[in-house]
């Protein structure tokens, strides 16, 4: 059934979920309530069965699922027949995918009705209600996806291209720019601490977001934008400048969607205090910010250098009691009212998008509110409330009783193993595919990664090095592992040499992964082996389209090496491909000041201020400063 539950669209808050998947208020322990069942239809059509209970009144009822075989659990409060309807009329006729059996659960309180649907894994369900009658639909599960709406085109996915900010007197708009509108997405705040700005991010399922850069400054009530997975999608987190957050609208455009930031609430910058730090959003691709990061070292270093966009910071966890306890998923907020506790269950595997199963005896009803927590700790809550234990290996969690006792499989049959991936940096996991077999070696290999990643969740970079080695040693031809351990030695650990070495094993079976050329690259560059930083710089810029980190890390490399003309040659690929941004623009006025190109470094500073980018206050300053010095003139 686990095909069927990646089908399922993350949500982002509980509440948002309760909406999603109920449709109506659960049913709760309110004494009198009462439903006469007066008939119940059957219909099976295109290998699709309709049924349609007819009551009284509307209904009250849950929703909930069970597993081994994958039921359907509709339990409908205070429901009975009426005395001239006999029981059997709830019965369905012979089909190949689903049963219904039909249950008197009168000892609760209040007594519920239960209509349990054992479903095939062809097929997904919906329940909905319609003044008072309550239909349960079994559908073919492609019929389903169809029919949801997303953001594909005649031509697939949508693909995010860039973003363009405009400003007027008193706003700022921010052009989210694609192939087409974008029409599906949700948008959603998170509150301010001592220790974090408020934010907005907007979440976006089924497009394609490799031409995004993954950090942008803005510089306004807006301080910067970040780019990170979210399930099938992206969210674009939008971080407040000061400790209120800005006023905004969000509505679709011809070209993809606009931003307008109301800019009349004069916000400040924030400075956080001492030791506080930023939180970063769940998944975000750390690794390459921090080579992002280290690119700007090299642009920033010199007499007359400008930074033209903030360094990241490397991966850390919140400096918080949170992030101090080991607890640094994505923050949530939940309101439950004696909710099913299957339910909820159902929707934390919405929210972190791995499979959750969860034992046939586990049972009971939740009332719980929590307010801005991360996930994990939520869900250690809930686990210590019910007398539940949770065992996670890979993108899977196991809940059982506490009493009871469970072990992984681990035979062959089971054929799961991990593939190499081109994206296995961008996700910072290793990607599971089935396999047609696995050897005693990659079995032991998978147990060193499994711990390897618990072990970086902990900060514990240099262990986790040690396992992935580990690991390495079973799996050699295993492209993404050594590529992770390029990353760890590069980012967390700061050993160049451990970095390319690894780096380079990763090429050796994997000549194609633009990754690894760019943190081959890097490590090279700082251990000052500008030859062969040169070659490998050249290899991360091959794909198609090349990555726009790695091409502004090769531009900045080559001006750190007095290699102006060929930086300004990357730049220009650069703008080739994804078209020119303030960033792009501000390196080559820069270079082109360097030159002692007057008149054509002019012109560049002058497109700069009349290119409706929106400029920092220093950097406008820089390039006033510039335009009039006499040798500019």
């Amino acid at each position: 059934m686990l095909k069927w539950l990646a089908k399922l669209q993350p949500a982002v808050l509980f509440a948002f979920c309760l909406l999603l998947v109920f449709q109506t208020p659960p049913a709760r322990s309110e004494p009198g309530v009462s439903y006469e069942i007066t008939d119940i239809k059957v219909a099976v059509a295109d290998n699709t069965l309709t049924y349609n209970i007819f009551g009284t009144s509307p209904p009250v009822y849950t929703v909930s699922e069970r597993f081994s075989p994958f039921r359907v659990i509709v339990d409908v409060a205070g429901a009975f027949f009426a005395k001239d309807l006999s029981p059997s009329i709830a019965k369905i006729p012979e089909n190949r995918f689903s049963e219904v059996a039909v249950t008197d659960h009168k000892a609760q309180d209040p007594q519920v009705m239960r209509f349990e649907f054992t479903l095939a894994d062809s097929h997904d369900y919906s329940v909905s209600v319609k003044d008072n009658n309550l239909q349960i639909k079994l559908l073919p599960a492609n019929a389903k996806s169809a029919s949801a709406t997303t953001n594909e085109s005649k031509g697939g996915p949508l693909s995010l291209k860039d973003f363009k900010v405009t400003s007027a007197p008193n706003t700022t708009t921010i052009s989210l720019i694609a192939s087409g509108s974008i029409e599906k997405y949700t948008v959603d705040t998170i509150g301010g601490a001592a220790d974090r700005l408020p934010r907005m991010y907007i979440d976006i399922n089924d497009v394609k977001y490799n031409e995004l850069v993954h950090e942008k400054q803005i510089g306004t009530s807006v301080a910067k934008i970040r780019v990170t997975p979210k399930g099938k999608g992206v969210r674009i987190v939008f971080d407040s400048a000061s400790s209120q957050l800005f006023k905004y609208t969000v509505s679709p455009a011809p070209t993809g969607l606009d931003v307008v930031i109301d800019e009349t609430t004069g916000a400040q910058t924030h400075t956080p205090t001492k030791g506080s730090s930023v939180e970063k959003p769940a998944g975000a691709d750390s690794t390459l910010d921090a080579l992002i990061g280290s690119s700007q070292k090299l642009l920033n270093s010199g007499s007359e250098k400008i930074s033209t966009k903030a360094p990241s910071a490397k991966v850390a966890a919140l400096t918080n009691d949170f992030s101090l306890s080991g607890y640094n998923k994505q923050r949530i907020s939940v309101d439950f009212y004696k909710i099913d506790i299957h339910n909820v269950f159902r929707l934390f595997r919405q929210i972190t998008d791995l499979n959750i199963i969860v034992d046939e005896e586990v049972q009971g009803v939740l009332t719980l509110a929590l307010n801005d927590v991360p996930w994990d700790f939520a869900l250690d809550i809930i686990l210590n409330l019910m007398d539940l234990k949770k065992e996670e290996r890979f993108n899977t969690i196991v809940i059982y009783p506490s009493k009871k006792a469970f072990v992984w499989p681990t035979r062959a049959e089971d054929n799961l193993a991990f593939q190499a991936d081109s994206k296995v940096i961008e996700q910072e996991a290793l990607v599971i595919e089935k396999s047609a077999a696995q050897s005693k070696e990659i079995i032991e290999a998978k147990e060193f990664i499994a711990k390897a990643q618990k072990l970086e969740e902990n900060n514990a970079y240099e262990e986790a090095a040690i396992s992935y080695s580990k690991a390495i040693e079973l799996w050699p031809e295993n492209a993404g592992i050594s590529n992770r351990l390029a990353a760890l030695y590069l980012v967390n650990l700061g050993m160049n040499a451990k970095a390319v070495f690894y780096a380079k094993q990763s090429l050796q079976h994997d000549p194609v992964n633009t990754q690894a050329a760019l943190y081959a690259a890097i490590g090279l560059a700082n251990m000052q082996q500008i030859a062969e930083a040169s070659e490998y710089f050249t290899q991360s810029i091959s794909g198609s389209p090349p990555m726009k980190e790695a091409l502004f890390s090769y531009a900045a490399f080559s001006e750190n090496n007095g290699q102006n003309d060929a930086a300004l040659k990357v730049l220009q690929k650069f703008e080739g491909h994804f078209g020119p941004n303030i960033d792009t623009m501000v390196a080559k006025a820069r270079i082109l000041d360097k030159k002692g190109l007057v008149k054509e470094a002019s012109k560049q500073y002058q497109a700069i201020l009349a290119s409706g980018f929106q400029l920092r206050p220093d950097l406008k300053k820089y390039i006033e400063g510039r335009l009039a010095a006499k040798d500019l003139h």
